[in-house]
């Protein structure tokens, strides 16, 4: 399950109660997580997943707000401002690649070889939000739509996916610019009780395994 933020708490974010409002939401999530909890033992795993989440927090370039973190996920989100295909893309890459350089670091200091990755999916739609005992949470189809995309037939582990909604509120050409980026490729997938969703996804390379130790 999902819970409230220390982020949402300190800047007391607000989230509309009643009155839709369209926004962006933008997921990064770590593959492999669920394998890492059933190889590692507590301790060395919550340090592994509390450690890796703070990389992708403190490498918000766009000033994202969170609405929620989930095990493996951090829920961001943005009314305003949409950014740029462009943007999006460089966003990801500051994400992935300090991502990574904290993999390196913690097989190192745990002499493990850890097969997680990261990918991230955007969206955009309308949402609102309400609260409850002191907790603020989201509310709409695209919330919903967001996390059903997580659950895709994207042939990868390290990707970056641009819903076809969100690159209509960025802009005319940004669906052309995204697949001018290397490795990207539309798709279209039905989610059961959801409807029929398209996006575009770009490759990134995976992280090499570590050297093995001696």
């Amino acid at each position: 399950m999902f819970t409230s933020t220390l982020k949402n708490r300190k800047k007391n974010i607000r989230i509309p109660d009643g009155n839709p409002c369209k926004g962006m939401v933008f997921i990064p999530d770590i593959s492999g997580f669920t394998e890492l909890v059933r190889s590692t033992d507590l301790v060395t795993g919550r340090i592994i997943t509390s450690e890796l989440l703070s990389v992708i927090i403190r490498h918000n370039t766009l000033d994202m707000d969170i609405a929620e973190i989930e095990g493996d996920a951090v829920f961001f989100f943005k009314w305003s401002s949409i950014p740029s295909v462009d943007a999006l893309y460089e966003q990801f890459e500051v994400m992935k690649s300090a991502f990574d350089a904290k993999i390196r670091e913690l097989q190192t200091r745990y002499g493990l070889e850890l097969g997680l990755h990261l990918k991230a999916v955007a969206h955009y739609g309308e949402m609102t939000g309400f609260s409850i005992e002191g907790f603020h949470k989201l509310y709409g189809e695209v919330v919903v739509e967001a996390h059903r995309l997580l659950k895709n037939a994207v042939p990868a582990r390290s990707y970056l996916l641009v819903t076809d909604e969100l690159m209509a509120a960025a802009g005319t050409e940004e669906s052309d610019a995204l697949l001018r980026k290397g490795h990207a490729s539309p798709l279209c997938e039905f989610y059961e009780g959801v409807r029929n969703l398209c996006f575009t996804y770009i490759l990134f390379p995976y992280l090499q395994p570590a050297p093995a130790h001696a």
